[in-house]
């Protein structure tokens, strides 16, 4: 799973993205992985939480609904 967002305002120079991602870990468990920054650029990362395939989701869905709420569209 894999959800790319981006929040684009030319009058205030604005060119962000935000990439929410389950990737496998070593555990045989699934991490949250998280990417953002200026597009165009490399960006952070940060792996927001490891745990079963559930949990994640509930994760990436509160952070998907927060980033949404600040502006971000799916792209």
């Amino acid at each position: 799973m894999e959800i790319h967002l981006e929040k684009i305002d030319a009058a205030r120079n604005c060119y962000r993205f935000y990439e929410i991602s389950l990737e496998p870990d070593l555990f045989a468990q699934t991490a949250l992985v998280v990417r953002w920054g200026r597009i165009g650029g490399r960006g952070r990362i940060r792996i927001a939480g490891s745990g079963t395939m559930r949990e994640a989701q509930d994760l990436a869905t509160r952070i998907l609904r927060l980033r949404l709420r600040h502006g971000y569209a799916l792209r």
